[in-house]
């Protein structure tokens, strides 16, 4: 690869704040590099088990300054090290030809060394601690204990260190925790990554389209191309006739929402609707819904990969937020592989219309949270349990998982709710609504239910862009505004209201 083009298309993901994490490649290695690792993909899909081809593109991905992309390639490998030593010969599994691949030694090394190096670079440093102190009793491995001990005795003094900064800080232990505990790397597209995935396409568009005209009747909504800035694939909804004020223009209902404590039962399986009064029954299970449809949405999207499984132990983790915080986020994730799975084998996840009308906020210096634990394993577990092969199915490779989260992590919304407790939710139209500090319409969950409706705040013309608030900020002065807005758009809000104030010098 040229290496003008090769730096064109890398953009490091790897959060730099000390010299002890991996330094930047040279610009002349790093097309050397995207190709190597692509090399390593082709030599997957004909040898999925071999740990040491998954370390290998690790060591790539590091050395790109990709942490994440290491972590979920090398902790696959120490999974493919664990499946070895738990079969009875303790020579692993066959490579298909009679021959059990017998992991070297040194390659599992390298892939714990790769792992170690990858969580600490993503400033997962708690986790990188229990990671070493966990490898320091591995005595049938001396070389890597020693080299345990002395990282993990490292990482207890920056734990410590870090424990007292964030001291004076306030919130619920669980906040508390992750702040602790979290990592972050910067939000990126790979340069593996196919055109269409991004970007929105023509076809994504229309799709959504379709999807509104069989909405509120008559329609009133279509998606096109904002009027904020001239921006490529910024995204704004539209109003397709006259709406008058009060009117309900839209009805959002999701399959995608995760919540920290389901009502008791019956409830509806797809928007936690409780009681129900006139239950809709299923005939492959035990599932229930308030209506059809809400059976129809679930049977279309997340139920056929869901029926009859037992996912408790995903869910009871998050059982007593009121809060946002980490067990909800792989909580979160769970529906969305659920209907990638049951879209079947053809469906690419990031070509699901649910995750292609999503837009993360990529190659702008935007932080996402990322951990081991939430982000790589708990993934992991939820496919593994839904019957994908993680090591063969290349659907969901460690790039994918990530790529879905980025998305997820743009567009979620969370709330409390008297009957559901926290809810993380991510409706198919609300992400697709620009904000403004002076919005047309306002959105309204139904209590005790994932489902939203959009009303009109005022009169609305025909074709004129429509916008909500994402925050109760039409009362703050701009400052104010700009400061509380800021995570979601990392620069001055553009809305018609901000401008104007800017320009009148507020």
């Amino acid at each position: 690869m040229p290496e003008a083009v090769a730096m064109e298309s890398w953009r490091p993901s790897l959060y730099r704040t000390h010299d002890v994490q991996t330094p930047s490649p040279a610009p002349e290695a790093v097309g050397q590099l995207i190709e190597a690792a692509s090399s390593c993909s082709t030599r997957l899909q004909a040898d999925p088990y071999n740990a040491g081809i998954w370390t290998e593109r690790a060591d790539y991905y590091l050395q790109l300054n990709y942490p994440e992309l290491a972590v979920g390639d090398a902790y696959r490998a120490k999974l493919l090290f664990e499946r070895a030593d738990a079969a009875p010969d303790r020579r692993g599994p066959s490579n298909g030809l009679g021959e059990p691949l017998v992991p070297d030694e040194q390659v599992r090394i390298n892939a714990y060394a790769v792992l170690g190096q990858a969580l600490y670079d993503c400033h997962c440093h708690w986790e990188c601690f229990e990671f070493w102190l966990e490898l320091t009793q591995a005595k049938h491995l001396p070389q890597l204990s020693r080299l345990a001990l002395t990282k993990a005795n490292a990482l207890k003094q920056l734990l410590a260190q870090k424990k007292q900064a964030a001291a004076p800080y306030s919130g619920t232990p669980q906040q508390q925790r992750d702040r602790l505990r979290d990592g972050s790397v910067v939000t990126v597209h790979y340069p593996w990554m196919e055109r269409r995935h991004r970007s929105r396409s023509p076809e994504v568009i229309e799709n959504v389209n379709h999807e509104l005209q069989r909405n509120v009747q008559p329609p009133a909504l279509r998606v096109g191309s904002s009027t904020l800035a001239p921006v490529a694939d910024m995204l704004g909804v539209f109003a397709t006739r006259a709406v008058t004020k009060g009117e309900c223009i839209l009805i959002d209902r999701t399959a995608t929402s995760a919540v920290s404590q389901s009502p008791p039962l019956p409830h509806c399986e797809t928007c936690y609707d409780a009681p129900l009064t006139a239950p809709i029954n299923m005939d492959c299970c035990s599932a229930l819904f308030c209506s059809s449809l809400c059976r129809d949405l679930a049977m279309d999207t997340y139920h056929r990969a869901l029926c009859g499984q037992d996912f408790s132990w995903l869910s009871s983790p998050a059982a007593s937020l009121q809060e946002n915080a980490s067990p909800m986020r792989p909580l979160l994730l769970f529906r969305f592989l659920a209907l990638c799975v049951a879209a079947g084998p053809c469906m690419h996840p990031l070509d699901h219309g649910l995750i292609a009308r999503l837009s993360p906020l990529a190659n702008c210096g935007h932080l996402d949270v990322f951990t081991l634990a939430e982000s790589v394993a708990a993934p992991l577990q939820i496919l593994g349990q839904l019957g994908v092969d993680v090591f063969a199915d290349a659907r969901f490779d460690t790039m994918v998982l990530h790529a879905i989260w980025c998305r997820l992590a743009n567009n979620k919304a969370g709330s409390c709710d008297p009957q559901l407790g926290f809810v993380d939710e991510i409706t198919p139209f609300l992400p697709l609504f620009n904000h403004s500090c002076e919005p047309s319409v306002e959105y309204r969950k139904e209590g005790g239910s994932t489902t939203v409706r959009f009303f009109a705040l005022r009169d609305i013309g025909e074709g004129e862009e429509v916008f909500d608030s994402y925050q109760d900020v039409e009362d703050a002065p701009r400052r104010e505004r700009i400061e509380r807005m800021w995570p979601w758009f990392e620069q001055p809000c553009l809305c018609g209201r901000c401008r104007r104030e800017a320009e009148g010098g507020e």
